[in-house]
């Protein structure tokens, strides 16, 4: 079970990883608006907004995109060189931060009516799937 955690572990934060560094990619190289906006208005283009409010959604887009993809990062280490050796510390430095991050995402859509309600069950789900299989494997007394 610890094998099969850590795959699905890897799978939400390679998911994540891959789809903070797409925002990325999207914003500092073609230029164009945050996707927040797209849930918002319909449109990246925010047409009407003042340019200052887009640029500070932007800004703030890029920066959080930017540590999504490094905690991101950071966890598929920590999962493949130590929480697949059984160390203790990884699990829990693991789970304290991608589960943090998870409420904030659930906690951020709530500015955007829960559009992304589905998006993110999803995500909680595979990422406490991948918490409790890991943990039956840690947490189990030997006998």
């Amino acid at each position: 079970m610890l094998r099969t955690g850590a795959i699905l572990l890897s799978l939400w934060t390679g998911f994540n990883l891959i789809l903070a560094l797409g925002i990325l990619f999207m914003i500092l190289v073609l230029g164009q608006n945050a996707p927040c906006l797209l849930i918002l208005f319909g449109d990246t283009r925010a047409a009407g907004m003042d340019p200052r409010a887009v640029a500070t959604i932007n800004g703030l887009a890029v920066v959080f995109n930017a540590c999504a993809a490094a905690i991101c990062a950071l966890s598929l280490t920590v999962i493949w060189l130590a929480l697949i050796k059984r160390e203790m510390w990884a699990f829990w430095a693991l789970a304290g931060s991608l589960i943090f991050v998870q409420v904030a995402g659930f906690a951020s859509d709530s500015f955007f009516a829960h559009k992304n309600l589905v998006a993110n069950i999803i995500s909680s789900s595979l990422l406490l799937l991948g918490f409790a299989a890991v943990a039956t494997n840690l947490f189990r007394k030997s006998t």
